[in-house]
């Protein structure tokens, strides 16, 4: 895929070493706030050495594929394989959008996390931690922080183009594994794409938080998720602010909190004995509110929210069954 900032076109940088370690540098320095906040991924630069895989193979290996749907079936037993599908997309987009949202906000930076400069070392260890480090093979990248280079590994863009380079450098890094499983179990390529915008859409909220620029990071994942054209745009996904206000006059405002409702579904309710998450595109927006509320009441040590007995009008007037 070529973008429009030639970010997915980049190799080694013809220009000398000098710039190279100038990219390495830049990016190196992103992957240390990651590191100091977040225990997954890893993350470095360097050559492909005994235990990584360069993703592109693995991504299209059948052992690889079948070795991770059933860690989802052992973690969740019944599930069917599109559900496995639906839980590895998720569990992986949210490794991958800690990974790309501090660079972003952090140091104003996308790395080239195509999957084709990109390798993986697993293991996934029964009983232990996970260890998943993601290696970049080149140092290159796109910043509207960037040194000011005519060529080279990095560029300097503006914002918007910038936005516009997240947005399809991670269509480069998951289209292949989305055309690995959608062969597999069929589950729906649009269906995956919508679990990867939820998942990058939530680490970007919680890294603005953590970072203090929560408002620019919903911005900023936002216009670069719903870019026209993109697969990982739908209308469905978007933030939501909670307020939880005293009860008792002057009404004070006690918590206000933004949360992300989903654009897709995990499929867990196809599970045997699972149901709908919270945050779910399948759960009704005033249901959704009023789980998020009772909990965050809990939280604060507040009764819940009293709810009026129902009349004879509103009991007959109720659908049967269903949600009801």
């Amino acid at each position: 895929m070529q973008t429009a900032d030639g970010l997915a076109g980049m190799k080694a940088p013809p220009n000398g070493a000098g710039e190279t370690r100038e990219a390495a540098r830049i990016i190196d320095a992103a992957f240390g706030v990651l590191a100091r906040h977040w225990t997954l991924p890893q993350a470095d630069i360097g050559p492909i050495e005994p235990g990584f895989t360069p993703l592109p193979a693995l991504f299209g290996a059948e052992h690889f594929l079948a070795a991770m749907l059933a860690r989802q079936q052992a973690a969740t037993p019944g599930l069917d394989e599109k559900g496995a599908a639906a839980f590895f997309i998720a569990e992986y987009s949210n490794l991958l959008g800690i990974l790309a949202a501090v660079p972003f906000l952090a140091h104003g930076l996308v790395p080239d996390l195509s999957a084709r400069n990109c390798a993986l070392s697993a293991r996934l260890t029964p009983g232990e931690p996970p260890h998943v480090r993601l290696r970049l093979l080149n140092a290159a990248g796109v910043g509207d922080r960037a040194p000011a280079q005519r060529d080279g590994p990095f560029r300097r863009v503006d914002h918007d183009s910038l936005r516009g380079a997240l947005s399809e450098v991670l269509e480069a890094h998951m289209s292949p594994l989305i055309d690995s499983l959608h062969a597999r179990t069929d589950l729906p390529r649009r269906a995956m794409w919508r679990l990867v915008g939820d998942a990058v859409a939530m680490r970007f909220l919680e890294a603005g938080r953590r970072l203090g620029c929560e408002a620019a990071a919903k911005q900023d994942v936002m216009a670069a998720l719903m870019r026209a054209g993109s697969p990982l745009a739908n209308r469905q996904l978007h933030f939501f602010d909670v307020e939880i206000v005293d009860d008792a006059p002057p009404c004070r405002v006690l918590a206000r909190r933004t949360f992300r409702a989903r654009g897709g579904c995990c499929r867990f309710y196809t599970a045997p004995g699972g149901s709908l998450c919270t945050s779910c595109v399948l759960v009704k927006p005033e249901d959704r509110r009023q789980r998020i509320e009772a909990r965050m009441r809990a939280e604060l040590g507040l009764p819940p929210v009293p709810t009026e007995p129902a009349t004879p009008l509103d009991s007959a007037s109720r659908p049967q069954g269903g949600d009801a």
